[in-house]
């Protein structure tokens, strides 16, 4: 089993606090110990792997049709999937020079919803893909 760093710190930070109270340095309170259990797992909110910044990233996809495939029932997003009768929102918009992707309804892991970027020129063709594979019921919000 392997521990992360920032679970070592975590628990070093722990483990420091209740001995410098079991040797009688200082006096043993609980929202000291939380203070210093919550400022140490900071760094691991912030981790390009595990954390908040990983999951703003926005993929950029340059061939969005083969990207989203329909098969028995389900949307395939790349390596996600999503069941069709699951879907009843579709974000799909174009600002700028890019187009984007998303159903923001339905999460794929915890926090998490399937999205993407697209070159704008390729927007009703993704658009008619979509409509063509989804069933009538589904919005189409942009």
């Amino acid at each position: 089993m392997k521990i992360d760093k920032y679970a070592l710190l975590w628990l070093g930070s722990i483990a420091c606090y209740l001995l410098l109270t079991a040797v009688g340095f200082i006096d043993f309170e609980l929202v000291t110990l939380t203070t210093i259990s919550n400022l140490t797992m900071l760094p691991f909110l912030f981790n390009l792997k595990n954390g908040i910044i990983e999951y703003q990233k926005q993929q950029i996809v340059k061939d969005p049709i083969n990207h989203l495939t329909f098969n028995d029932n389900v949307l395939y997003i790349g390596s996600d999937s999503v069941p069709v009768d699951q879907i009843r929102k579709v974000a799909l918009d174009t600002c700028g020079e890019k187009s984007f992707f998303s159903l923001p309804y339905n999460q794929i892991k915890p926090g998490v919803v399937p999205a993407f970027e697209f070159p704008p020129e390729q927007f009703e063709d993704v658009k008619s893909h979509l409509k063509n594979g989804l069933p009538a019921t589904v919005t189409f919000i942009s």
